[in-house]
């Protein structure tokens, strides 16, 4: 309860901070539907080509991309404000004033701050995801909708674990910078994993796994919900958790102050 009480009153205070500049609200919300629409109309373009997409349907698709806009946006709000700069953070010494906090460092580390807005993104996601839903009609069922959401949720756990065990790489390696590396992967989530070469879909399984955030538990939506999908989804947060867990503290371990 002490830690959900204090998420909140983070969330708060970023709201009150990011309210006294109006003008950005409307210049945020603007920029994220201007980024979706473009999303949108490429997929329409490509589907103007061709009936499927490595077997999924264009309304699929669109199921998929909201759901990978509702992960996105959850990222942007709350993960990456704190480890986009995590590097940074360690090596001029900001890192110890949150080993100094009696909350878990992990907690203060990857939920330290946010940014609401990103959370437009996600909102446009719903949208987007109600379209789809909507044009399947009902090849939608109840189970397909209750797996897409336990799955949403884990697809939720792997992406923070998976930004976790990047920012921790910081540890042994202050100087290495693979953000931006992992967010041209991250993009590209955005479609069916699919349609890449083996060689990249093992990358987008096991090293950046963008594939439980989207294709993972659209597929679960779109095909009427498979058993066998949750519990894999499942099992893979479970073990992303713990591993991020554990490499968190073998680098605390090994962390020495920049300014001791």
């Amino acid at each position: 309860m002490k830690l959900i009480r204090l998420f909140l009153g983070i969330v708060s205070v970023s709201l009150q901070r990011e309210a006294a500049h109006r003008g950005n609200v409307v210049f945020q919300a603007l920029l994220a539907a201007v980024s979706v629409f473009a999303g949108l109309a490429t997929l329409r373009v490509i589907f103007s080509f061709t009936a499927s997409l490595a077997g999924w349907t264009l309304d699929e698709t669109v199921v998929l991309y909201g759901t990978f806009l509702i992960v996105s946006g959850v990222m942007g709000a709350f993960v990456e404000p704190n480890l986009g700069f995590f590097a940074g953070r360690l090596r001029s010494g900001d890192f110890d004033d949150v080993l100094l906090q009696p909350v878990p460092s992990l907690f203060l580390a990857t939920l330290a701050t946010c940014s609401p807005w990103a959370l437009l993104t996600a909102l446009l996601g719903v949208g987007t995801l109600g379209v789809g839903v909507a044009n399947l009609g009902d090849s939608v069922t109840v189970l397909g909708g209750l797996t897409y959401g336990l799955l949403l949720g884990a697809g939720v756990v792997v992406a923070w674990a998976s930004r976790v065990l990047l920012a921790a790489l910081a540890f042994w390696a202050p100087g290495l910078e693979p953000s931006i590396f992992y967010g041209a992967f991250w993009q590209l989530g955005s479609y069916p994993v699919s349609i890449y070469s083996p060689p990249v879909r093992a990358v987008l399984t096991s090293v950046v796994p963008v594939a439980f955030i989207a294709t993972v538990p659209a597929r679960a939506l779109t095909r009427t919900g498979d058993l066998g999908l949750v519990a894999g989804g499942m099992v893979a947060a479970v073990v992303a958790f713990a591993l991020a867990v554990l490499v968190w503290g073998a680098g605390l371990r090994r962390y020495t102050s920049a300014t001791s």
